[in-house]
């Protein structure tokens, strides 16, 4: 292993009205990341604005008093900055990426957009027809479709199951006053964190957040709890008939929320079980028996709930087969103790993973934010890799008995045909 001292820091502040500013330093670097994240999103929604979340982070890129949405785009363009954002269950997160020297700049427009933005009432209307436009798409996509399926069945009765981007129906009945009531109820100094990953001083980006955002309010959203004894939807199964060549499965399997202390043995244990043509799932689902093109595992966790899922397409005809070989794969885990080979190739796979995406200021910025998220500070990629490093065999399957053992997962499916149930 690389000598720590060798690895970026991170360092974190809170400027005075709680705004969590986080950076990791990598000198040398041209290029830097800068991000404003809001740890409120789709399962804080009330029932009568579904997809506000998502909506809100399209509306951002629209306008403020200073800038018109051309503008916005503009004055990006004129740094040689790129800006994007994304909305999951739990989070809306707005970044950029551009030269480190024009971070500070790169930065006003971000904020200026967080905090200012004015949702003209005619860029309401043409978002809310690109909203609308994005629900089809996904709809028609079978891969993205079965996915949303999936998580909604998986997450059913839970605030993680409502659908990122609303309905039709939510979508279209949204008036722009109740946008703008969901965005001052959640957009809250406590719950943000910008994080920036690059060859950045913290200091300098720490005094110009409280220059730029110390007028955010203060407070935390009221989230959205599951009820007492809330348990996944597993041991079931659905499928939806469309017209297509082949049936594509998610399989999925309970775990512990986010920042569990089992979260680096799971990270080996992916390794083994779903990630690259080395692993597991690769080699008997594809290699051996031919039954899929595309076949892998990832963990999807969030601060309350977590999952195992497993993808693949397959022929409608061998489709209970491949749930059957999954699961039979995962089982293996119970039972059988990986051998020191397997297990340190999958520990120098997660080394030299997480150390090549060093070099990506985009994947480190959202890293950051992320952990800090989820387990209050941000994870030094140093201290995760050390984690890693000490997992033997023994806490593999050790971990695998107690996780998955007798566990039935739950089985989504799109394409042609009956589908599969769950595994025989």
């Amino acid at each position: 292993m690389s000598p720590t001292h060798t690895l970026p820091e991170v360092e974190m502040s809170t400027i005075s009205n709680g705004i969590r500013v986080v950076t990791q330093r990598t000198p040398n670097m041209q290029s830097a990341a800068i991000g404003i994240r809001i740890d409120s999103s789709t399962r804080n929604e009330e029932s009568d604005c579904g997809g506000a979340s998502h909506f809100i982070e399209h509306l951002l890129f629209k306008g403020t008093p200073s800038r018109t949405a051309d503008g916005i785009m503009d004055d990006f363009n004129r740094i040689g900055a790129r800006a994007n954002a994304f909305t999951s269950q739990e989070e809306v997160f707005f970044y950029a990426i551009s030269l480190a020297s024009v971070i500070p700049p790169t930065f006003e427009i971000l904020a200026d957009m967080y905090l200012n933005s004015s949702f003209p009432g005619e860029e309401v209307e043409k978002e809310r027809g690109v909203v609308l436009q994005e629900i089809s798409m996904n709809s028609d996509t079978p891969g993205r479709f079965i996915y949303n399926q999936f998580h909604q069945g998986f997450w059913r009765n839970h605030p993680l199951g409502s659908p990122i981007l609303g309905t039709t129906e939510s979508i279209s009945a949204i008036p722009r006053d109740r946008l703008l009531e969901h965005k001052y109820a959640n957009y809250l100094a406590d719950a943000t964190i910008v994080s920036v990953a690059g060859n950045v001083e913290h200091d300098r980006i720490a005094d110009q957040v409280d220059k730029l955002l110390r007028t955010l309010p203060t407070g935390q959203p009221a989230v959205k709890k599951a009820a007492p004894g809330w348990l996944p939807g597993v041991a079931e199964s659905a499928h939806y008939q469309r017209p297509m060549e082949q049936a594509l499965i998610y399989m999925g399997y309970p775990l512990p929320p986010a920042g569990n202390e089992h979260r680096h043995k799971l990270a080996v244990f992916n390794q083994i079980l779903g990630s690259g043509m080395n692993s597991r799932l690769f080699r008997e689902v594809r290699e051996r028996r031919s039954l899929a093109y595309t076949v892998y595992s990832m963990l999807s966790s969030y601060s309350d709930s977590a999952g195992l899922l497993i993808h693949c397409g397959t022929s409608s005809e061998r489709a209970q087969e491949a749930v059957d070989v999954c699961h039979a794969e995962v089982m293996r885990f119970c039972h059988e103790r990986v051998t020191d080979e397997v297990l340190e190739a999958a520990k120098e796979q997660i080394r030299s993973s997480r150390l090549m995406a060093l070099d990506d200021c985009e994947t480190q910025v959202r890293r950051i934010s992320n952990t800090t998220s989820m387990l209050g500070a941000p994870e030094p990629i140093a201290e995760s890799l050390k984690a890693v490093a000490t997992v033997t065999a023994d806490d593999v399957m050790s971990m695998a008995q107690l996780l998955f053992s007798n566990v039935q997962p739950r089985v989504e499916s799109v394409g042609p045909g009956e589908g599969p149930a769950v595994p025989r």
